[in-house]
């Protein structure tokens, strides 16, 4: 989609969008997320959000608590997807115990959001050891072995289009990371009990091939080249801000794919400039479907999934809020997590009908 530098405008508005806005109450209509042709739309009213919906297309907010089930307890000990598109796929993972398998997902890049526990990916090119808020990037074929030192609860991405860090071509090559902090697999001899034999589960869309080894497969003495696991905390992460205008929360992308972008919400000061609106305007996304992982907000813990549908409008209803919030000098988000995907995401189950999958 090409950019149209024919802006219009008739009736009340902002000179500025986000800026000046005082009494009318802005909405943000765009297409391609953030980027593509928008119209700004300034309502007699203040926004609301229905009374009540009928039909798929609704915001849905979810207790990360109220979806969680152990994988060990799941059909063949992987977690059940939440969400799906013909790319992308996200679950989320509990588990205690580590895998007795080793996994090797041949169809997608899987990407690992560790929402809480501690413990090692063990991968064929090394161990990464790994703890709260950590991403960790599996690239298609890595064979790996999830085990937990603690109860671990992990969002799980998967897409078969590949998984890289997002350019921000206009801030240099130390924002909003400095690739040093990195951290890499180094080889290492796994010391595990001798078994057998050694079953390694070939992971196909929802299919599974297991094929059995008689020795470990993880003999690697060494390795070379740019295809690797890797991990990176958020606390690692300075996301770009602005104090004069709040940024679209896709300035803030750290990885992205030809479907989706991956989005930490992460501490930065509220914008300074009185006249500037803190948070976005209310919005519709008519390209992007937004799942937001919510983990504490002005530090209070809580740990909401919620699924934002493309088209649907939605954002902050008060502004009184968000205005004590600027006078506070407080944080907006202290952490969390956006995806946002280029297609429809499908609510499974799992994420419908909670109290099922508990049972």
């Amino acid at each position: 989609m090409k950019n149209s530098w024919i802006h219009m405008h008739r009736g009340t508005v902002a000179r500025q969008a986000r800026v000046d806005v005082q009494d009318l109450n802005e909405e943000h209509v765009s297409r391609q997320g953030f980027f593509g042709p928008v119209a700004m739309l300034y309502h007699r009213q203040r926004p609301a959000d229905p009374v009540r919906v009928e039909g798929p297309l609704a915001v849905r907010m979810s207790a990360v608590a109220d979806l969680t089930r152990p994988d060990e307890d799941t059909t063949g000990g992987l977690p059940s997807p939440l969400f799906t598109n013909d790319t992308i796929s996200v679950s989320l993972s509990v588990r205690s115990t580590p895998w007795p398998f080793l996994l090797r997902n041949v169809d997608a890049d899987t990407l690992l959001f560790v929402h809480e526990g501690e413990g090692v990916i063990a991968t064929e090119f090394g161990p990464l050891a790994y703890e709260p808020d950590d991403f960790i990037l599996l690239p298609k074929g890595t064979t790996h072995r999830l085990m937990p030192d603690t109860e671990t609860t992990m969002l799980v991405v998967e897409s078969t289009n590949p998984i890289s860090f997002t350019e921000h071509q206009q801030v240099g090559r130390h924002s909003p990371i400095d690739f040093g902090v990195i951290g890499i697999p180094e080889v290492e001899e796994y010391d595990w009990p001798d078994q057998d034999e050694w079953e390694v589960r070939l992971k196909s869309g929802t299919d599974v091939t297991s094929a059995f080894y008689a020795e470990l497969p993880f003999d690697v003495i060494g390795w070379k080249g740019d295809y690797f696991p890797l991990k990176i905390n958020a606390r690692d992460v300075r996301p770009i801000t602005s104090e004069r205008l709040h940024l679209a929360p896709s300035s803030w992308a750290l990885f992205e794919s030809a479907g989706a972008m991956i989005i930490p919400f992460l501490p930065m000061k509220v914008v300074d400039d009185p006249a500037a609106e803190e948070l976005p305007s209310r919005h519709r996304n008519l390209d992007t479907d937004e799942l937001v992982l919510i983990q504490r907000l002005g530090g209070k813990p809580v740990n909401l999934l919620g699924h934002f549908p493309q088209a649907v409008t939605h954002g902050p209803t008060e502004r009184a809020a968000y205005d004590a919030i600027r006078e506070a000098g407080m944080q907006r988000l202290t952490n969390g997590l956006s995806i946002d995907t280029y297609q429809r995401l499908r609510p499974t189950d799992a994420f419908l009908d909670p109290t099922e999958r508990s049972e």
